[in-house]
């Protein structure tokens, strides 16, 4: 009886047990099934709106750019792309809107939020840049992992397709991984890795599917040392993907915050507006008239450069490789427009020349024609802004001038209330309606008629006020020599093309030796190949970034003349290491073999790696300190412009007119 009872009593506990877990499952499956429904939710409602973007004509040129470039990253997949760019479009757009409104309620004028709209197309572009960056960051460290469980799969399987299959990578590397494996693979990997190399900006992802593909078709070998061929090359790759992370992540902690600083201003106008009328009343009239436009609108503009440069300064790729503009081109097609810029292009060959050396240290892809119609259309645009705000300038000041009523002093004036306002208004338009300037006792029996109740001395500060108004109001006009401001802008401008040259060819030291880098990988994978040195020129061309257009005319031209497609390719390098890569190629042509030429290339990489990360530390510390004045430009202009110069103008008008009033 007693086992029978322990019998049902565990039966009982057994299935109490079965149904209560049961239930469990159910309801982790219900858990499970309600995040799906709302992954699936929140799916389908990205999907939703990226459709609305991209039909609306509003928002679907700039919403169709940003979901292109996330689809050249070819790591996303469709639905992807559309999720991450409307994430992207919102974040841009938002903060963009949100400083357009700011300046619009700080500024409270059209002209300064015209300025500030130009600001916001800018941030809208950098924003839209930095999302990209983080993801080219992301990718840097993604790859770092898959290279290392490249390697240690390789060692356990002796083959590069079954080792990259199984290689684990991150998310957005998976897809990647899956076509490089397809690439060696299929019978006509070479189409496909072309695709690849087309469709994937990640260079060094390109350097490492060329270097699978090599390896594969040719056969892994052993090197001097017993190591590996294709060993060895993921050890180089990891070396330069990681000191890529080094680089970038010390690139972010130097320059920080620093970055924002030029949009301060913007911020600081407002407040330091709003406590000095509060405190000093005459500032008013500073701050809302002729000289207060042009030193917001310098503020505005030092704010804008100073932005634009530290934040391609501080990108993760900061030299595009076309550099020309596609707007100069559609020009340079009109045969009018074409005609012009020939005839203003140098004519002396000594000339020519150094505008060539310039555009050759730069690597830019730009010709004479495209660099001189560039300085045209900036000099251009210089002139009609610096007319603009001039004119806005003027304008506005003089229409501040008609609608103040206070006097320009440090004080500001009486206490006035509506009715005191508008009395004040009429009495100075029809005193501004005189054919020409009333003597003291004209105006002082006008100000009697208009106030007769004023205390005497507060008369007497009217009629100065009114005899000011006057001269201010119709001294308030455009000056031809205004014009000369505007030309000297344009006049400055016009070099603008030929600093941002300069500045590439700095900006393009760093990715010039990363590319170096990249080539020296293949040719330590190709020495040990039986390629010769035509094919050389084909792989190192297909992996460059910065070079490219170098390399691929020395192909072209080295089976009619090798030595001559080689030197020519020397005298455009700019880098005293991608010369030498030349010099040893050229040995190749006759002399020696490319593992003979190429033998020190090893031992001589890790000294350049050690010696680049030196050389990288110093310029990121000439970076920062080149940045640093742009970023505190925009703050010392405010504070000497908008505190010092206004108190100084206020204080030397009571100055002068306290001299004027001494009896010697």
């Amino acid at each position: 009886m007693v086992f029978i009872i322990i019998g049902i009593l565990l039966t009982a506990i057994t299935g109490i047990t079965m149904v209560v877990i049961s239930d469990k499952k159910r309801s982790r499956n219900r858990q499970n099934l309600r995040k799906q429904n709302k992954r699936l939710i929140s799916l389908s409602a990205y999907l939703q709106i990226s459709r609305r973007l991209d039909r609306f004509f509003l928002t679907r040129g700039g919403y169709r750019k940003i979901k292109s470039r996330i689809a050249f990253l070819s790591v996303y997949t469709n639905q992807e792309v559309q999720v991450f760019a409307v994430r992207v479009f919102a974040i841009a757009l938002l903060s963009s809107t949100a400083l357009v409104v700011t300046g619009a309620v700080i500024f409270r004028d059209l002209f300064s939020t015209l300025l500030v709209l130009i600001y916001a197309v800018i941030m809208y572009n950098v924003l839209v840049n930095k999302q990209i960056d983080r993801v080219h960051f992301k990718l840097l460290k993604q790859l770092s992992n898959a290279l290392s469980s490249l390697r240690q799969n390789y060692l356990r399987l002796n083959s590069i397709p079954q080792a990259v299959a199984e290689t684990d990578t991150g998310s957005e590397l998976y897809r990647a991984f899956e076509e490089i494996y397809n690439i060696l693979t299929d019978p006509d990997g070479q189409r496909r890795l072309n695709e690849f190399y087309a469709s994937t900006p990640f260079k060094l992802l390109c350097t490492l599917a060329g270097v699978c593909y090599i390896l594969n078709n040719s056969g892994d070998t052993k090197l001097r040392d017993g190591t590996s061929n294709f060993i060895q090359a993921m050890g180089m790759m990891s070396d330069e993907v990681n000191l890529e992370i080094r680089r970038i992540s010390l690139q972010k902690a130097r320059f920080g915050m620093l970055e924002y600083l030029p949009i301060a201003p913007l911020f600081a106008i407002g407040v330091i507006e709003t406590f000095f009328t509060s405190i000093i009343p005459g500032t008013a009239v500073i701050y809302n008239g002729m000289l207060g436009y042009i030193s917001r609108t310098v503020i505005l503009l030092a704010s804008i450069v100073g932005y634009t440069v530290i934040v391609k300064i501080n990108s993760a790729v900061s030299v595009k490789q076309d550099d020309r503009s596609t707007w100069i081109l559609r020009l340079l097609r009109l045969k009018g427009f074409t005609a012009f810029i020939e005839d203003i292009v140098p004519k002396k060959k000594w000339k020519q020349l150094r505008k060539q050396r310039l555009i050759k240290a730069s690597l830019s892809v730009q010709d004479l024609n495209h660099l001189y119609a560039s300085k045209v259309i900036c000099a251009c645009m210089a002139f009609v802004i610096s007319l603009t705000c001039l004119f806005f300038a003027v304008n506005l000041g003089k229409q501040f001038v008609l609608e103040n009523v206070r006097e320009v002093s440090l004080i500001g004036g009486e206490e006035l209330d509506a009715e005191d306002v508008r009395i004040r208004e009429t009495m100075d338009r029809v005193y501004l309606a005189a054919p020409r300037l009333p003597t003291v006792n004209e105006t002082t029996s006008f100000v009697a008629y208009y106030l007769p109740e004023l205390p005497a001395y507060d008369q007497a500060a009217q009629v100065k006020r009114l005899q000011e108004k006057y001269t201010r109001y119709y001294n308030t006009y455009f000056k031809w020599w205004l014009v000369l401001i505007a030309f000297f802008a344009a006049v400055i401008a016009y070099g603008i093309p030929e600093i941002m040259l300069r500045g590439r060819a700095w900006l393009l030291k760093t990715e010039s030796e990363e590319d170096v880098l990249q080539m020296q990988t293949i040719i330590s994978i190709l020495m040990n190949t039986s390629v010769d040195t035509m094919e050389t020129l084909y792989w190192l061309e297909k992996q460059s970034r910065v070079h490219k257009h170098a390399l691929l005319d020395a192909y072209h031209e080295y089976p009619s003349n090798p030595d001559l497609a080689l030197n020519r390719l020397k005298a455009k390098a700019v880098l005293p290491d991608f010369q030498r890569l030349v010099d040893k190629l050229l040995l190749t042509i006759h002399q020696i073999s490319l593992e003979e030429a190429f033998s020190d290339l090893v031992s001589e990489r890790d000294h350049v790696m050690r010696i680049r990360e030196i050389t990288q530390n110093a310029t990121l510390s000439k970076k920062r300190m080149f940045v640093s004045p742009l970023a505190m430009g925009p703050l010392v202009l405010t504070a000497f412009l908008y505190i010092l110069i206004p108190l100084g103008v206020l204080g030397f008008r009571e100055f002068m007119d306290a001299l004027s009033n001494v009896n010697f």
